[in-house]
């Protein structure tokens, strides 16, 4: 799999990756303590992906391409936000159709992840 690092904390030897596959985030741990592999905000990454309950596990992890996407994580966090700067050229107008808080809810309860097969 392929991924981006989204955060990594050197201190506590772990990292968060968005997958290429557009699922759930990945998690990753250097439980080896041979030192972490420095990871910043930005570095494409290839991984092997595990399952652990409901988590996502990155292992075997290394850099592909440092910086490769340094603005990553801001440009996600600005989307959720609805903070996402206009795109170039005429913006077609449109009405929002906001969702019942029931139908909201029943959204944020994720699918149970499955291994892949492969």
């Amino acid at each position: 799999m392929i991924g981006v690092v989204l955060w990594s904390d050197e201190s506590l030897n772990k990292a968060v990756i968005w997958c290429d596959d557009q699922g759930d985030l990945a998690f990753y741990t250097n439980k080896a303590g041979d030192g972490f592999q420095e990871l910043n905000p930005g570095d494409w990454v290839e991984f092997d992906l595990t399952l652990s309950g409901n988590f996502r596990i990155a292992e075997n992890l290394s850099v592909l391409l440092e910086q490769g996407s340094p603005d990553l994580a801001d440009r996600l966090c600005a989307a959720a936000d609805g903070g996402c700067a206009p795109a170039a050229g005429p913006q077609a107008s449109g009405t929002v159709v906001p969702f019942p808080l029931q139908a909201a809810k029943k959204r944020r309860a994720s699918a149970p992840l499955q291994a892949s097969q492969g």
